[in-house]
C-alpha cells in the first residue's frame, strides 16, 4: 500500500488510512548519477503561471525538480485538453526542440514524458473535448488520444512515458461521494447545439490504457481525493486564493481557487508524483527530501508584494440609465466607467443606452471609451451574480456602426468589478469577453492578474452590417467563450473573477469607444 504524508505528519494510504512508511528518499548512493530529462505536458494543474494573486496559482510540473533529479522542462499550458494541446507551440517543441528545450529523446541521458491531461478533455467543446469511453484504438476517445499524441511518440523517441491522472478538484463538502462527480472526473452525458458528448470516468480511462499498454501510471486522481478528505477543512491550504482583505493588521485570504493549487499544493502533488512513482523515478529521486509542511512550505506561496484592492461594491443601480428587461423578464442595469476621460463624459451624451422591445442599442460616439493595454472604458448593461455562479449568457449582435481603430470593441462580458458612473484611469479589475478587439484580430480576449491577454486570431471580422451570435458560459474551471462564426475558445480563460470583489462576478453587454451595437434574443441561465 502506497503511503503519503500530509503536511502535519500523520501517514495515510491512497485510501485514507492512516498508515506508516519510511523515507523513500533515503538513498545517499542516488546523488552520483547523471541528472535525467523530463519533459511534462498538461494543463493548468501543471503549468506555471505569472498571477498576482494573493497566492499565485502554480502546477505540479513546476516542482517536480525539487525532488527528481532531473532538468525539468515544463511545457503544460494552461487550458490544454490532450487533443488541442497538438495545435499549440509547445507541442511543437516537444516533438522538434527549441533553443531553450531540446527535442524529445535527443537529451542522450535517461528520459521521461510526463503526461497530464484530463481536466479540459471533459469539457463539452468540439475543439478539446475527448470521449472518455473506448479504448486506446478508438478514435476520438482521450486513451487514443493520449497514445497517438504522446505515449507512442515517447516510446518512439525512447523515452519512458508516464501519465499522471488528474488533480480533484477541492468540493465544498469535501466527502468521499463528493468525488463522484466532475470534481473526480466522472462526467455524465450532456447534449450541446444537438451534439452529445458521452460522459463517463477520465481518471478509469488512463488506468485501464495504462494496464493494457504498460506504461506506467501515476493515480494522483485517488492520492489527492484521499489527501483532501484527511486534511479536511486544511485542503484548502493547498490551493490558490486571489485576493485578501485586510483585518485586524494582517491580511486574510478570500476568493478560494478550488481548481489551481498553490506553489505549496504543487510541491504537495510534486512530491505524491515522485513517491507514487518511486520505482519509475528510481535512478533520479533526490535523496533525503521529505514531503512539504505547512510550516515550512506555506509561507513562502503567498505573493509578499500583494496590495489590497480598496474596492467597495455598488450599493445601488444608476438613475442615469433606463433599466432594461429582455425578452425572459431578466432586468439589466447600465453604467459608464473607467476610461473615459472625465466623470462628466459619462453622462454626456457620447454614451447612449436605446431599449426598443426586447433589443438593447448601446451607442458609444466621440473616442470616449476603449480597450487598452492598460485601461478600459466602456458603456456596459449588467447583472450581478454570486461569485462561482455557473451561467450561461447568449445573445444576437447587429453591428449598426463600428469605426476602424484598434480600441473599438464590444460584446459580452464577465468581470470582478463595477463602478457606477464614474472616470477610473487606473488599471480596473480583470475581466473576460465574448468580444474582439484590434479592429477584429482576435477571438474573444479578457484581462487577468491586470494584464490584457488575446484568445487566438479571428477567422470571421465582423463590421457594420453584419449580425452574430454571442456566448459566454462559466463553470467552475473558468470560461467558455464565442464570437460569431470563430471557434469556441475557452484555453487561458480559466482564472476566477474574485480577485477585487470576492462575493460578485457582474454579466453582461458592453460596447467602447466609437460602436454602435444592437442586442437582442437575450438569454441569461444560471446553475
Amino acid at each position: 500500500m502506497n503511503a503519503v504524508r500530509t503536511q502535519r505528519g500523520q501517514n495515510f494510504s491512497q485510501d485514507g488510512d492512516p498508515s506508516m512508511t519510511d523515507d523513500r528518499f533515503a538513498h545517499p548512493e542516488l546523488s552520483a548519477t547523471p541528472r535525467a530529462a523530463i519533459w511534462v505536458v498538461g494543463d493548468s494543474t501543471v503549468s506555471g503561471f505569472d498571477d498576482n494573486y494573493y497566492i499565485p496559482r502554480q502546477g505540479w510540473g513546476e516542482q517536480l525538480s525539487r525532488y527528481l533529479r532531473a532538468d525539468v522542462y515544463n511545457l503544460a499550458r494552461s487550458g490544454a485538453s490532450s487533443k488541442d494541446f497538438t495545435t499549440m507551440p509547445e507541442y511543437h517543441t516537444l516533438l522538434k526542440g527549441s533553443a531553450d528545450v531540446p527535442a524529445m529523446g535527443r537529451a542522450g541521458r535517461d528520459s521521461y514524458l510526463l503526461i497530464g491531461f484530463g481536466h479540459n478533455d471533459q469539457k463539452t467543446e468540439e475543439a478539446r473535448f475527448t470521449d472518455p469511453n473506448g479504448d486506446h484504438l478508438t478514435a476520438g476517445s482521450f486513451a487514443h488520444s493520449l497514445y497517438i499524441n504522446y505515449i507512442r511518440p515517447a516510446r518512439d523517441a525512447g523515452v519512458i512515458p508516464v501519465v499522471v491522472t488528474p488533480i480533484a478538484r477541492l468540493t465544498d463538502s469535501n466527502t468521499a461521494e463528493s468525488y463522484l462527480s466532475e470534481s473526480g472526473h466522472i462526467t455524465g452525458d450532456a447534449v450541446i447545439g444537438g451534439r452529445t458528448y458521452p460522459g463517463g470516468n477520465y481518471a478509469q480511462a488512463i488506468r485501464d490504457m495504462c494496464a493494457t499498454l504498460d506504461v506506467p501510471c501515476i493515480d494522483l486522481t485517488r492520492a489527492t481525493i484521499a489527501m483532501n478528505i484527511t486534511l479536511g477543512d486544511d485542503a484548502r491550504w493547498l490551493h490558490a486564493f486571489n485576493g485578501a482583505r485586510a483585518e485586524g493588521g494582517r491580511l486574510i485570504p478570500t476568493a478560494l481557487d478550488k481548481t489551481h493549487t498553490s506553489s505549496y499544493g504543487a510541491k504537495m502533488h510534486a512530491w505524491l508524483i515522485a513517491d507514487l512513482g518511486r520505482d519509475v523515478f528510481a535512478g533520479c529521486l533526490k535523496p533525503g527530501v521529505s514531503a512539504p509542511a505547512h510550516e515550512h512550505d506555506f509561507a513562502a506561496a503567498i505573493n509578499p508584494d500583494y496590495v489590497p484592492v480598496i474596492y467597495q461594491p455598488p450599493t445601488a443601480v444608476s438613475a442615469s440609465w433606463p433599466a432594461f428587461t429582455d425578452g425572459q423578464g431578466h432586468v439589466w442595469h447600465g453604467s459608464v466607467f473607467g476610461d473615459i476621460g472625465d466623470n462628466s463624459k459619462a453622462l454626456g451624451g457620447s454614451f447612449t443606452a436605446a431599449i426598443r422591445g426586447d433589443a438593447l442599442t448601446l451607442c458609444v460616439r466621440d473616442n470616449c471609451g476603449k480597450i487598452a493595454a492598460t485601461t478600459d472604458g466602456m458603456i456596459f448593461y449588467y447583472t450581478a451574480l454570486p461569485a462561482g455562479t455557473p451561467f450561461t449568457l447568449t445573445a444576437t449582435a447587429t453591428v449598426n456602426a463600428l469605426f476602424a481603430n484598434n480600441q473599438v470593441s464590444f460584446g459580452l462580458m464577465a468581470r470582478d468589478d463595477l463602478y457606477i458612473d464614474a472616470c477610473v484611469s487606473a488599471t480596473m479589475g480583470d475581466y473576460v469577453a465574448a468580444g474582439s478587439r484590434s479592429q477584429g484580430a482576435y477571438n474573444c480576449f479578457g484581462r487577468k492578474s491586470g494584464e490584457l491577454f488575446n484568445g487566438p486570431a479571428a477567422t470571421a471580422v465582423y463590421g457594420p452590417g453584419d449580425t452574430l451570435k454571442l456566448h459566454l458560459a462559466a463553470t467552475a474551471d473558468g470560461f467558455a467563450l464565442r464570437y460569431g462564426d470563430n471557434a469556441p475558445v475557452s484555453a487561458g480563460f480559466d482564472y476566477a473573477l474574485t480577485s477585487i470583489d470576492p462575493e460578485h462576478v457582474y454579466v453582461g453587454f458592453y460596447a467602447a469607444r466609437n460602436a454602435s451595437v444592437t442586442f437582442s434574443d437575450i438569454c441569461l441561465t444560471t446553475g
